[in-house]
């Protein structure tokens, strides 16, 4: 055994346990560079959502250098089912008083999903319909996440890939 291991380590304290014993499944994108759009990265599991973008920095950070990170809950996501038809819609004007939402959008099945652009209306079931006939032209799936909900990384910090 290494010196290191041979010597007895202390912690100040044990992390505090969670309060309702689960976990919460948050979706991640990365943006390469700056006003590109996000494109999703993965998912994870955390106990909040503070801890949940630590391990995405961490993570995402290290495959591929990025300059923003945005995560949601899982939750929080509403979207079509994939289809291999044009997606029907019927557009809807903005609302300037309703909640905004972020629109992803993936080309065929098996490609990542990428921002598009944003709606704002109220309700999920709207703010799909919205999408659709706006971005899903030619597209096997459009997802909507309410952009309040949306946690993205400060400006100033630097996310990079800590092993080159």
């Amino acid at each position: 055994m290494s010196k290191i291991r041979e010597q007895g380590f202390t912690f100040a304290d044990e992390l505090p346990p969670a309060s309702d014993g689960m976990v919460g499944h948050y979706v991640v994108y990365t943006q390469k560079k700056e006003g590109a759009p996000h494109r999703y990265a993965g998912w994870l599991n955390a106990p909040d959502i503070d801890m949940a973008m630590k391990y995405a920095c961490e993570h995402y950070g290290q495959d591929e250098s990025c300059v923003n990170i945005w995560l949601h809950d899982r939750t929080q996501m509403h979207e079509t089912p994939v289809s291999d038809t044009p997606l029907p819609g019927e557009d809807t004007p903005d609302d300037p008083g309703a909640p905004a939402w972020a629109v992803f959008t993936q080309k065929r099945r098996g490609d990542i999903h990428v921002e598009r652009g944003q709606v704002q209306i109220a309700g999920h079931e709207a703010a799909l319909s919205a999408a659709i006939s706006r971005f899903g032209h030619g597209m096997t799936q459009v997802r909507v996440v309410p952009r309040d909900s949306i946690v993205s990384t400060e400006d100033s910090r630097v996310i990079w890939r800590t092993h080159d």
